[in-house]
């Protein structure tokens, strides 16, 4: 074996291991010469020949009349294709190429093919899995199948989880014969580099875990080992061996099974007192795997094609519902939350919008929130499901954030969804190592496969890819609907303190206008100017003049109701529409309190800035029943209010 390989379970090249399990014999011949460089060292109990007088010959000398045939197998690109050859003896022959080589490998012959793949078996078979509607029905009409066909004490399918754990979900068990369905197994036991394998080569015999090894020699001038990637008779490295003796296991077969070419799981058989199948039946059940997972892509296919279905039509409800030319895109994006957290399947949901932000659901709490924000923001993680090990000493984060899916939608505006933690009763096959402690750098098979329960922390409900779809494509549709808000805010906001403008502030004048013609309601127009703002811009300069019309915009933000409209007009002018008045007093009482807040003071640095304001107010239709006259009407007691400012004076 290649001392490199078997030195590292994990990381090795299993397809250069170096060795041949004593089912069969090898020879490997280079395409470009046509000389053998490589042979099992067992070779001369096939060809008649020891290794020294195969090696470096012409294949065609060795092989003589047989050697076309050969050739014609190993040239197919399809993959191993099978042949009976004459040698020494009568022989099954399969080959394949693999870069540079021809690999042909030899078993004793087994020229009839089994009569339960025969037409009939076929034709059985797919009416059986045409039942099948989900992925533990294919499971188990593979279990049965397999298990009455080969007489394995134990047959059973292993299904890959998101973490490349492995779940038992169906098996056939002789009597007597311990079953592992519903049992969970780490990912460590099929490590990377075996399931990359599993990928490439569909099947794995291994016929007796007590039968030794046949080493590959190679020709002297040739040092890298042969691929045998697609070898159907390649050594198995010894921790994967011990492993199966700690099961009491002596014969193992495996055929795998793939979803659009990304491995989903692996029928795998075990007997215990070993099994050989012949190269024949092997592929036989190679192809009784392909057909049932062409049935399973389907079942997947479809699956997440009806998930895409029903997320898409909630965003596109929601889409609807969003219209950027409204009024206030921003309380009208805040009013889909509840959508969102639906089409995300969340548990809570915070947008971020400028300086606000607006929650729905259960989120960590405000310290909690803080602490995930300043992670996201080092590490640059759009979604988790399984909570970082730096983020779990906050009890918070825990609870309400084992799952994170973050949007950047653009500058300042962000979608934060968060799914509760679900902490995992998980039932495995042999205990388990604590799954925070640091992996170990060898892989050592364990010795007990009892059942063992375990409570698993700081996982969420998984992102579905489907979810993970959709939510890059609500991401793009938020960020354009945020660029037309934008352009909106630009077109109808006063750029200083973000209150209406007065285009926007003439607009709505009409439509509350054309509104209240309608349904008969009163609505009261407030035109309000500051006194002595130009002291302060002269004595303490513009900015101080600003930071002053920024403080005071807010208040009159505060105060002013969701449905009223407070714009600046320009400079220190200011006009508020107060929807909905029911008579003179409210309006009177409602520019009492702006005009008391609008004199507090503001701080700028260590100076006190304060102001106090003139307001006259007209209410419609009763003071008039157009814009312009109202304007009039309100400026005109604007004028007399600010002329009794003078008076006071």
């Amino acid at each position: 074996m290649n001392p490199a390989v078997v030195a590292d379970c994990k990381q090795g090249a299993l397809h250069l291991i170096g060795a041949l399990q004593p089912l069969g014999a090898l020879v490997g011949v280079c395409i470009d010469s046509g000389r053998v460089e490589y042979c099992s060292a067992n070779i001369a109990e096939w060809l008649g020949h020891t290794p020294d007088a195969v090696l470096g010959r012409a294949a065609v000398d060795v092989f003589g009349h047989s050697w076309a045939a050969l050739e014609r197998l190993a040239q197919s690109s399809a993959g191993n294709r099978i042949g009976q050859v004459e040698l020494a003896a009568p022989v099954t022959a399969v080959a394949h190429q693999r870069g540079r080589h021809y690999v042909l490998e030899f078993e004793p012959a087994a020229c009839a093919a089994p009569t339960w793949w025969d037409e009939a078996a076929r034709i059985d078979f797919i009416a059986k899995l045409s039942r099948a509607h989900t992925p533990k029905d294919v499971a188990g009409v593979l279990t049965s199948t397999i298990a009455e066909c080969t007489g394995y004490d134990r047959v059973m399918v292993y299904r890959f989880l998101e973490d490349w754990d492995g779940e038992v979900i169906d098996q056939c068990c002789k009597p007597g014969i311990e079953g592992f369905l519903g049992l969970r197994f780490p990912a460590h036991d099929i490590p990377e580099n075996a399931r990359r394998l599993y990928t490439l080569n569909w099947q794995r015999i291994i016929a007796d875990t007590e039968s030794e090894n046949v080493e590959l020699y190679a020709t002297p001038d040739v040092h890298e080992p042969l691929d045998l990637t697609f070898s159907m008779l390649r050594a198995v490295h010894p921790v994967h061996i011990q492993y199966l003796r700690n099961m009491g296991i002596r014969g193992s077969f495996s055929v795998s099974l793939l979803v659009d070419g990304v491995l989903w799981g692996l029928v795998t058989c075990h007997d215990y007192a070993g099994k050989a199948l012949n190269s024949i039946e092997r592929l036989a059940f190679e192809e009784m795997a392909r057909v049932a997972c062409l049935h399973l892509t389907n079942i997947c296919r479809l699956e997440l094609e009806s998930l895409r279905s029903i997320l898409r039509e909630r965003l596109a409800v929601m889409s609807r519902a969003l219209d950027p030319a409204a009024e206030q895109p921003k309380q009208l994006l805040v009013g889909q939350l509840a959508a969102l957290q639906d089409l995300l399947e969340a548990d809570g949901i915070r947008l971020r919008w400028g300086n606000e932000e607006h929650c729905q659901g259960d989120l960590p709490n405000p310290a909690g929130l803080a602490v995930l924000d300043a992670w996201l923001i080092e590490n640059d993680r759009p979604h988790f499901d399984v909570l970082p090990i730096e983020l779990r000493q906050n009890d918070s984060v825990c609870r309400y954030a084992a799952g994170v899916l973050n949007m950047y939608i653009s500058p300042n505006c962000e979608l934060l969804a968060v799914r509760k933690e679900e902490i995992q009763k998980i039932t495995w096959a042999g205990k388990q190592a604590d799954p925070d402690a640091a992996p170990s750098p060898a892989l050592t098979p364990r010795s007990s496969f009892a059942a063992w329960s375990q409570n698993v922390r700081y996982r969420a409900k998984r992102w579905a890819d489907a979810t993970l779809e959709i939510a890059e494509e609500l991401r793009a549709a938020l960020a354009e609907y945020r660029q037309a808000a934008r352009h909106k805010e630009l077109a109808y906001l006063d750029p200083l303190t973000g209150l209406a403008n007065r285009y926007a502030f003439e607009q709505g004048m009409a439509d509350r206008m054309s509104h209240c013609q309608r349904t008969g309601e009163r609505f009261a127009l407030h035109m309000l100017d500051l006194d002595r703002f130009k002291p302060i811009n002269d004595t303490y300069g513009h900015v101080a003049g600003d930071e002053l019309l920024k403080s005071i915009a807010e208040r009159m933000k505060a105060l002013a109701r969701r449905e009223d409209l407070v714009a600046r007009l320009g400079g220190d002018e200011f006009a508020i529409i107060e929807w909905h008045v029911a008579d003179d007093g409210d309006a009177s009482a409602q520019a009492a309190r702006m005009v008391e807040a609008i004199g507090e003071p503001v701080m700028f640095g260590e100076h006190g800035l304060q102001v106090s304001a003139s307001m006259g107010t007209a209410i419609f239709p009763t003071d008039a029943q157009h814009a312009t006259a109202l304007s009039e009407y309100a400026d005109r007691a604007l004028y007399l209010a600010k002329a009794g400012q003078r008076r006071r004076a």
